[in-house]
């Protein structure tokens, strides 16, 4: 079997939550041992999430799947040593607390690259490692609220709409993406140029980057309003329409019975349609309103224009189009199984698919330490009865 593309690449994971453990769990999956070192007092916060199958959060699998788990006591010396030692035997650091937290513990990049100059340290954090803002607590909907996403969205909707109530976190997965992302380029600049690099990710800048659009066509025109793709009301659902140039507008016409509207030079230029918007829209909508979700998917689909199914997130573990890709992992749950997602991208004669595991809390302590540091039984006898792992 081909060997995975990360293969044999160490990271170390300082990471807790969503945002930092979701950039890990891609590098695990790209073949990267990954090492998760965590508190000896509950671990990842995560672990504690519900719901639970024997014992194991579902949620703290989606993000942590295929790492191992050790645990050390940073705030003693001997843990903190030991973290030292595998930094040391690492290729990449990760970590996501408060900016600060990794100096205090002397583990932050400026320590261990000393002796380590080809190290890539990779830190997430809300608002990033400097700046006025730099020291806030900032959760995923701190870093939404801050970036004008949220406001964005309600406004474009509705002039005067409050902001969303967010339940869909965002900016988590923005930051692991960027994550990966960026430590992806540091390793190619230790290939190419044999340098380590410091990664410092913002949530909350990440964030901004999904409004660039809006961000720019504002500097030109303050009374800009978004292109409007509204959901369409079926017998049964939803579906979603997006005419965005004219042809894709033509093709609409004639499934749903404006064929009038093709010689219409009114109804042939994005000017002409932008004036006509509301027009054009409820006739989509009459026709949409007589039939079901998946009739309208297939008609607009068959003519040509874009078309999706409002989907909700549970019905695509049965969708054929996501088993024929393998868009998803099961992991064993001790005989329960349940799922969880792959990374939404593949790569030609090599996988990068989920090791199916979730690995206790510390259950890899002593054969981590034992295979990384070359530990012997006493020697790992000792460290525990000095509490360095808890």
């Amino acid at each position: 079997m081909a060997k995975r593309p990360m293969e044999g690449i160490v990271v170390a994971d300082f990471t807790t939550m969503v945002a930092g453990a979701s950039a890990t769990r891609l590098l695990a999956d790209c073949g990267a041992e990954v090492i998760k070192i965590e508190s000896p007092e509950g671990g990842d916060l995560m672990r504690q999430s519900l719901p639970k199958q024997e014992n194991v959060s579902i949620l703290y699998a989606q993000y942590n799947a295929g790492k191992r788990s050790i645990t050390l006591d940073l705030k003693g010396a001997s843990g903190r040593q030991i973290a030292l030692d595998l930094i040391a035997r690492s290729d990449i650091v990760v970590e996501n607390f408060r900016p600060g937290v990794m100096k205090r513990l002397g583990l932050d990049y400026e320590t261990v690259s000393r002796d380590h100059p080809k190290l890539i340290y990779c830190s997430i954090s809300g608002f990033g490692q400097s700046g006025p803002l730099s020291q806030r607590a900032a959760y995923a909907p701190v870093a939404h609220a801050f970036s004008g996403f949220d406001l964005m969205l309600s406004r474009l909707a509705e002039p005067e709409a409050p902001p969303p109530d967010n339940r869909i976190m965002i900016a988590d997965s923005v930051g692991g993406i960027y994550g990966f992302s960026a430590i992806q380029t540091a390793l190619v600049r230790r290939l190419l140029h044999g340098e380590g690099s410091f990664i410092d990710v913002s949530m909350a800048e990440g964030m901004v980057s999904l409004v660039a659009t809006p961000m720019q066509l504002i500097q030109r025109d303050p009374t800009y309003v978004a292109n409007h793709f509204p959901a369409y009301k079926t017998r049964d659902g939803y579906v979603n329409l997006p005419l965005v140039s004219i042809n894709t507008y033509r093709l609409a016409y004639k499934v749903i019975g404006r064929e009038q509207w093709l010689d219409d030079p009114g109804f042939n230029s994005l000017p002409g349609v932008k004036e006509r918007s509301v027009e054009i829209k409820a006739a989509v909508a009459d026709w949409t309103a007589t039939r079901t979700s998946k009739e309208c998917d297939e008609i607009m689909t068959r003519a040509g224009v874009p078309s999706s199914i409002y989907y909700l997130p549970h019905e695509l573990f049965d969708h054929p189009h996501m088993l024929e890709r393998g868009a998803f992992a099961t992991i064993d749950g001790h005989g329960q199984p349940f799922t969880v997602l792959n990374p939404p991208f593949k790569l030609s004669g090599t996988s990068v698919e989920t090791r199916p595991f979730v690995s206790g809390l510390g259950a890899d302590t002593r054969e981590v330490l034992g295979r990384m540091l070359g530990l012997t039984e006493a020697a790992l006898d000792d460290l525990a009865a000095q509490k360095a792992f808890g």
